[in-house]
């Protein structure tokens, strides 16, 4: 056992410049008193003090630096000299072996649930629709990060997923609840994928779950109730300007919520009518490459975001679905929800069913419709040779879709089609 040379009262009362009797300190510099076994409290001439571990090791004389005193009282310091004599006697350097430990440490601090669950989503980006990419994104933050994101991975049990999970569900949140553990179950695997994690605490934790209610399909909107939305649009009550002009646009447009809500003004050129959605926003269309989108927009259109223009447009990269949320624009349900407060229990995404039914059955071409739904042609061999986007013709094809929801809301015929040129083939029947 070590010897015990030091005392409580004999550290505290350690003075600058005061060495012990006997001992070789220069006058004003620092000194030793030595407590046995290689551990020392070192007093320097400005008043600090510290502990070091003095040792031998493969023939040489070392130190290590225990820490400072009296953060670091003489019981606790005995304690760490104790433990490096171990690792001593088990034949390894403590030098090397704190710096190994603290590298773990550090190590484990990194990968934290939080670290790992931005670098899975940045991961996965390429790969899943930029509406999945939000979607998750809310799901984690709002459902696993609370008691999951600050705690090292390789420390988080299935006791501690349960937990995150059964608060969701008491808030009843179900659905995030079963979806907040899958995500949860594909971080850990890629953590186990890149060496960060040996476990998957998330995988069975759904079995703690009430089992997710039955769905509830929505229906599109019926084009016998368009004239019944605009006119609750435009009432300024259950739906911000904001909002409504989103909804207003999405009925205009077909195009699909994660495209829409993210627009900036940039993309958008209200002289020559059209926007232009950038590839990044748009759906991946089989195994293609995401391109970007061109959208005519009817002269209704142009007239919502001329009204809307004075209270988002702040610039070219500002939004133009502006809101005080996280990603700076409307959030994935809002548009869902402010149609239910309007009254209209159906999905957004169903104004493009809705688009769909009415553009065919006005006798407008497949090719037209399906292009501006921005749909993959399912003949493959036509697909790989048609290559128009069949703007020209969905220009006033989409105004006679603005005027034919006008005249629904006002009472009147549908106004009759346009005079555009018959799509003339591009592929010779085989």
């Amino acid at each position: 056992m070590a010897e015990r040379l030091l005392s409580a009262k004999k550290c505290e009362n350690a003075r600058p410049g005061m060495p012990p009797k006997g001992s070789k300190a220069k006058p004003n510099g620092p000194y030793r008193l030595f407590d046995g076994g290689g551990l020392a409290l070192i007093v320097m001439p400005s008043g600090a003090k510290y502990w070091q571990f003095r040792y031998r090791f493969a023939g040489r004389e070392n130190t290590l630096q225990i820490g400072p005193y009296p953060a670091i009282g003489l019981e606790k310091a005995r304690k760490e000299r104790d433990r490096y004599r171990e690792v001593l006697r088990s034949g390894a350097d403590p030098v090397t072996a704190r710096r190994v430990e603290r590298a773990k440490v550090a190590q484990a601090t990194a990968d934290t649930f939080a670290a790992l669950a931005d670098e899975w989503i940045e991961h996965r980006k390429p790969f899943v629709s930029p509406a999945t990419v939000e979607r998750d994104e809310g799901i984690i933050r709002r459902v696993l990060l609370p008691k999951l994101g600050a705690l090292p991975l390789r420390e988080i049990d299935a006791t501690m997923v349960v937990a995150a999970l059964k608060k969701a569900q008491a808030d009843g949140i179900v659905y995030s609840a079963h979806r907040a553990r899958t995500l949860a179950s594909q971080i850990f695997v890629y953590a186990i994928g890149s060496g960060r994690a040996t476990h998957n605490p998330a995988r069975d934790a759904g079995g703690a779950l009430r089992p997710k209610p039955s769905e509830r399909n929505l229906s599109a909107l019926p084009f016998a109730r368009v004239g019944d939305l605009l006119t609750a649009l435009d009432g300024g009550q259950g739906a911000s300007a904001v909002t409504a002009t989103a909804i207003k646009l999405m009925l205009y447009t077909g195009l699909r919520d994660a495209a829409l809500r993210g627009a900036q003004w940039k993309e958008i050129d209200l002289q020559a009518r059209r926007w232009t959605v950038p590839a990044e926003r748009m759906k991946r269309r089989g195994n293609e490459e995401r391109q970007p989108h061109a959208v005519p927009l009817p002269a209704q259109a142009v007239a919502a975001l001329e009204a809307l223009r004075p209270l988002t447009d702040r610039g070219p990269d500002s939004y133009v679905f502006a809101s005080t949320g996280k990603g700076g624009y409307l959030a994935e349900n809002t548009l869902r929800i402010a149609l239910h407060r309007l009254g209209f229990e159906v999905t957004a995404h169903g104004f493009r069913s809705l688009l769909t039914d009415e553009l065919y059955r006005a006798g407008f071409r497949s090719e037209w419709v399906e292009r501006q739904l921005h749909h993959k042609d399912k003949d493959k061999v036509r697909a790989a040779y048609l290559r128009t986007d069949f703007y020209e013709q969905r220009v006033p094809m989409m105004q006679w879709w603005a005027d034919a929801c006008d005249a629904q809301r006002e009472g009147k015929r549908l106004p009759a089609l346009p005079d555009v040129p018959e799509f003339k083939p591009l592929l010779r029947a085989a």
